[in-house]
């Protein structure tokens, strides 16, 4: 008989696999110890990290401790104090459950656990890969000190994997937030090396969003408590007015646990659509619903959560949101005596009606279009040079037309679905001696930009196309280590940033630099802006800083991957510099920026993959009218 080639793995295997789907990286190591500080009682949990948490992380907790008996088992696979029976999976008030938080992190470096409870029983234990080298007697506080060294030593692939120390300290920053807002009667201290990066206070909920995220943000918070069909939604979201909110200003707990859900994400953001598609929401908010109408147990992390009934979940946080905003503006609404007031409307001539409402005033100008081209030395810094308005050729060479570069017919009815291509007519060169020469162009309600060619009519979204230029400028600049022209301010601008907005600054700060501004830190999370770069108006500094910052998202993380990180921020520089839908731009800008656009590597597209522009033939003009 042959020997199987089936076999059992060794626990060795197996413990370091089962650190692998739990310990993802340093965040999750640190996620994981907090939460079981939270579950011992504690009311203040100290997390103290070296070089992104790979050398070293330290969480110590004033919670109950463990025992000597317990000491013994804590670091053993599927072993907790949370669960006696399979039912209690889906009846549980604390955070850990799994039984193996523990046993996943001692498989994967040098544990050393010290801990005392209120008896006067301590002890210290030490491991290294899961396995015990040392036992001591200690006198301890009442509590407990995790102790994380060299993460990953016998997993160097893992290792390897991880990013930069400030992308890790980072994320574990971003868990040490979303569990102290969870928390706000625990105190929470977070260092990095010898220095604290963030210190919560017990206190009310809308301190502790001050202290996570600015009081500026957290004064302006509208509360949210709102029930239905069996759901609890409470907490706090941003006024509709407010325009500077962060994707990572968007919190979700359900029973004081952070949580993801796309799901969820979509209906915080569904709620604020009919208040323009500019608003982004700051959230935070708590869940709370019977036992059987969620699941946590889905992921290993216990990052995603399951509802029976997302239909009804989606529904209810989107009408709470609404609740809120409803109560906000009934409480601040004028009260006005209709009384004396006749029911008869004044005449109107026949033949006219009266406006719905007034047109807005239109913004003023942004600042103008500049085409910049980097000298042959590679030692010069790119000049700006306003770009002529008279004709040009295509004589550039262009990169192949695809599928992709298609533009839907905006005149099309539903029905008819016609698709106009631009493969051919933008991109292909035309005969060196024919030569087109820019129109006169106008603006469509201060967003696009139209007027003719040879082919029929250009309709242009200025957004999309000031974009790609500002992209591909910036995208040169920081390859080539350049740096855009500035202008000094005479008066410093002061903005304040939020504890994840300061550490996202420092991820870019040298490229920032690059891109024509210069931020010092002022006194706490207060910083000045002491130079913008050329082109940029005054009033829109801070609105830039903030939007960048918020462009960025976790790509300024990925310090290892430099090529990523330049595009990122180019595309962060180009969207949050661009021309805005509104601005009303003169008809020298209007052709100055369409001049930029057509010399362009990719002038059909915004950096984004959005359509730049959109082309309607002479001949399909006919076609609509019946020509």
């Amino acid at each position: 008989m042959k020997s199987a080639e089936i076999h059992v793995l060794s626990d060795e295997i197996i413990n370091k696999i089962a650190a692998g789907e739990v310990i993802e990286r340093p965040a999750s190591a640190v996620k994981e110890l907090i939460e079981n500080a939270i579950d011992a009682g504690a009311t203040r949990i100290q997390v103290s990290i070296e070089e992104g948490g790979k050398k070293k992380i330290q969480v110590t907790d004033n919670g109950k401790g463990m025992n000597e008996a317990d000491l013994d088992l804590c670091y053993l696979r599927h072993t907790t104090s949370k669960l006696f029976n399979a039912d209690d999976l889906f009846h549980l008030q604390t955070n850990g459950f799994r039984g193996e938080a523990v046993a996943s992190i001692a498989a994967v470096s040098k544990l050393t656990i010290t801990s005392a409870t209120d008896d006067g029983d301590s002890g210290r234990i030490i491991l290294e890969g899961g396995n015990v080298v040392q036992k001591q007697d200690v006198q301890a506080s009442r509590g407990t000190t995790f102790l994380v060294e060299n993460l990953f030593y016998n997993t160097p692939v893992r290792r390897n994997f991880l990013s930069s120390e400030t992308a890790e300290s980072t994320r574990i920053f971003d868990v040490v937030l979303k569990t102290a807002i969870a928390h706000p009667e625990i105190r929470f201290d977070y260092k990095v090396g010898d220095k604290t990066l963030f210190t919560g206070v017990p206190g009310e909920l809308r301190n502790r969003i001050a202290e996570a995220i600015g009081s500026k943000i957290a004064k302006a918070l509208l509360p949210v408590d709102y029930t239905e069909a069996g759901v609890h939604v409470w907490g706090y979201v941003s006024p509709t007015t407010e325009t500077n909110g962060k994707r990572n200003h968007q919190f979700l707990f359900i029973r004081n646990r952070p949580i993801e859900s796309k799901m969820i994400s979509k209906a915080v953001q569904q709620a604020y659509e009919p208040y323009g598609a500019q608003c982004k929401p700051v959230s935070v908010l708590f869940l709370d619903m019977p036992d059987m109408e969620f699941d946590v147990n889905v992921h290993p992390a216990k990052r995603e959560v399951r509802f029976a009934n997302q239909n009804l979940v989606f529904l209810v946080v989107s009408h709470a949101i609404r609740d809120a905003f409803t109560k906000d503006m009934e409480a601040n609404s004028p009260l006005i005596d209709l009384s004396d007031l006749q029911d008869s409307k004044p005449e109107v001539p026949y033949g006219f009606e009266e406006p719905v409402s007034k047109p807005a005033a239109a913004p003023t100008p942004s600042f103008s279009p500049r085409e910049f081209t980097t000298k042959e030395s590679s030692g010069d810094i790119p000049e700006m040079s306003n770009f002529p308005t008279a004709g040009f050729s295509f004589e550039k060479p262009r990169k192949a037309a695809t599928q992709n570069d298609l533009a839907q017919d905006l005149f099309s009815t539903p029905e008819a679905g016609k698709v106009i291509s631009l493969e051919g007519k933008v991109n292909e060169t035309p005969e060196p001696a024919t030569q087109w020469v820019p129109p006169t162009f106008f603006q469509i309600a201060n967003t696009y930009i139209a007027g003719e060619d040879s082919n029929g009519l250009l309709v242009i979204d200025q957004h999309a196309a000031h974009s790609r230029v500002l992209y591909e400028q910036a995208l040169e600049t920081l390859r080539n280590g350049a740096a855009l022209d500035s202008q000094e301010l005479l008066f410093p601008e002061l903005l304040e940033l939020s504890k994840l907005e300061v550490e996202a600054l420092k991820n870019v700060e040298d490229q920032f630099k690059h891109l024509g501004f210069y931020i010092e830190h002022f006194g706490g999370e207060t910083y000045q802006i002491r130079a913008i770069p050329s082109a940029l108006p005054l009033s829109r500094a801070i609105k830039a800083v903030k939007d960048f910052l918020d462009s960025i998202g976790d790509e300024s993380k990925s310090e290892g991957d430099m090529v990523k990180v330049q595009d990122s921020i180019a595309k962060a520089w180009a969207n949050t510099n661009a021309y805005q839908a509104g601005d009303k731009l003169k008809s020298e800008e209007m052709a100055a920026l369409v001049s930029q656009l057509m010399l362009t590597e990719e002038p059909l597209k915004s950096p984004y993959g959005h359509p730049t522009l959109l082309r309607f033939t002479l001949d399909e003009l006919a076609k609509k009218f019946k020509r």
